[in-house]
């Protein structure tokens, strides 16, 4: 029996309430799933939110979800742990197989779409309200590092969020209860509960930019500053702020300054989705190359260029040109097909469908 005092169980509480929406009375019978891969951090969660569920005043109802990817040999034997401690914890337990190993993207984030889209079939067989994921401090500071090195914007910056849509076009709410606690507390729950957990050897593999993060990285940091993870947590809050307000003001210049839906087709050749840009008036945007940049990120976000090619690496020559004084044709190529040409008057970013 986990005690209610133990302070990580309070710590998943108090984000539960405060931070993400889902409290005590909520709603009699909240559903929600609790994604479990068998490793440590989603298995304390799901003992933290297993020991809230049997308190009569959170009135929650929670399932546990496993996604087993395919993708290690050991994986069939980390979907028969949840399963087992599902059962020995008396919750419903839903799997679901997804095989990203096919795509010729990138591996992880296809992994990751594939298991988000996966949560959310589930959620919708169980019409569940939320899904529950075991994301904590660590994982928030990686992020910022990450996103910090690639020349992320203030979105990038503000990393992940302690609850949004699990996806676009879906009414399932994705919570994030653990980001206020970090690695250490999740070690030290389990330990105190003799609780064992699966571990993922390839977590372990330091040519990802994650994994060497956390090995040769994370370790100073906390060593200079105890509460490094807290402080990304407390930062990322407050740049996701700064980006709604950002966003706001984007939206409102990029109105002044696009015109979109044109389209272009000569014989023989591919139908252009185009989208135009006054060059004059995005040149004389206030706030310098910030408000630009976001008017450009947003059309080419809008024409399925990854987000994460769209950093100041590839927009900042972009925004440059627009922003001098030369009247020469300048042309330069991104990602899917799509290429900014920069002319004397305009910006046209085609697409070629």
């Amino acid at each position: 029996m986990i005690p209610a005092h133990h302070p990580f169980v309070k710590a998943v509480a108090r984000s539960l309430r405060r931070r993400c929406g889902v409290g005590p009375l909520d709603r009699p019978g909240t559903r929600l799933i609790v994604a479990v891969s068998g490793g440590a951090d989603s298995v304390a969660l799901l003992r933290a939110v297993a020991a809230l569920a049997v308190r009569r005043r959170w009135r929650m109802e929670p399932a546990v979800g496993h996604i087993q990817h395919h993708l290690r040999p050991e994986a069939e034997g980390d979907a028969g742990f949840v399963a087992e401690l599902a059962g020995r914890l008396g919750l419903p337990f839903v799997r679901a197989d997804v095989d990203p190993s096919v795509s010729q993207g990138n591996l992880e984030a296809d992994a990751r779409r594939a298991r988000y889209a996966a949560l959310a079939d589930m959620a919708d067989r169980l019409d569940a309200r939320y899904v529950v994921t075991a994301h904590h401090g660590d994982d928030q500071l990686e992020t910022v590092l990450m996103r910090l090195l690639r020349g992320s914007s203030v979105r990038g910056l503000s990393a992940m969020a302690w609850r949004r849509r699990l996806l676009p076009d879906r009414p399932t709410v994705l919570i994030r209860p653990m980001l206020a606690v970090d690695r250490g507390m999740v070690t030290r729950f389990l330990d105190d509960l003799g609780q064992p957990w699966q571990h993922d050897h390839t977590n372990d593999d330091v040519s990802r930019l994650r994994a060497r993060l956390r090995r040769d990285v994370l370790p100073v940091l906390r060593d200079i500053r105890p509460d490094a993870p807290a402080q990304a947590v407390s930062q990322a809050d407050h740049l996701r702020q700064i980006s709604r307000w950002l966003d706001t003001t984007i939206g409102q210049a990029e109105s002044t300054v696009t015109t979109e839906g044109v389209t272009d087709q000569r014989p023989g050749d591919p139908m252009l989705s185009i989208s135009e840009i006054d060059r004059e008036r995005a040149r004389a945007l206030p706030g310098g190359p910030v408000l630009l940049t976001g008017v450009l990120r947003g059309v080419l976000g809008r024409l399925d260029v990854d987000s994460d090619k769209l950093g100041n690496r590839a927009l900042g020559p972009i925004v440059r040109a627009i922003r001098d004084t030369q009247g020469g044709q300048r042309r330069f190529e991104l990602s899917g097909g799509v290429h900014v040409v920069v002319d004397r008057q305009t910006v046209r970013i085609q697409k070629q469908s």
